[in-house]
């Protein structure tokens, strides 16, 4: 039974991510999944449902990988380069789509919705393992800093995306390292 909810959600990550969340019917991932109508009700009672449980796995994924991306770096510069560098390849992969949470942010506006939550929650994991590499350095500046390099991220992933700029992580990073320099 596990493995048809993994089907479903599965599917539903593949279209939400290259159509949005809108435009891509519960029908169609039904059928795409080759599951039963019925099936996907005992597993998502609504579309809502099935777009939360799949940022959340999105979630997952992402901080898994870039979680072990970061560790195979020893040097405090080199694993908050990491964060980057991760960055850079992902913009780079035929897989790069945008953000997935930037896109449900922009098709449910509504700021108290859970959809919006697991977004905003992505988000803050994200400056949290930031604040947590650079308080390393400095933890007076850490809080700051991290929320200075999550604005240099989200501008670039908006760059890769909307100006196809896939070398805008590496021009971030170099933003990045001079505020380093500067703090460190």
């Amino acid at each position: 039974m596990q493995m048809k909810r993994q089907d479903i959600l599965e599917t539903a990550l593949r279209l939400f991510e290259c159509e949005g969340y809108q435009s891509v019917g519960i029908d169609r991932i039904i059928a795409e999944s080759g599951v039963a109508k019925m099936t996907m009700y005992k597993h998502f009672r609504s579309k809502d449902e099935l777009i939360i449980a799949v940022l959340r796995e999105k979630d997952r994924r992402i901080l898994l990988s870039l979680h072990a991306f970061v560790e195979r770096h020893r040097t405090f510069r080199s694993r908050v380069k990491a964060v980057f560098l991760w960055h850079n390849a992902w913009f780079n992969s035929p897989a790069f789509n945008g953000c997935m949470f930037a896109h449900a942010a922009a098709e449910f506006r509504e700021h108290t919705s859970e959809i919006r939550r697991v977004g905003e929650g992505h988000k803050f994991k994200l400056e949290n393992l930031l604040v947590s590499l650079l308080a390393q350095a400095n933890p007076a500046m850490a809080q700051e800093m991290a929320g200075q390099f999550m604005l240099l991220l989200e501008g670039a992933r908006i760059s890769a995306y909307l100006r196809n700029r896939r070398d805008s992580a590496l021009l971030a990073w170099r933003i990045a390292e001079s505020l380093l320099a500067a703090q460190i």
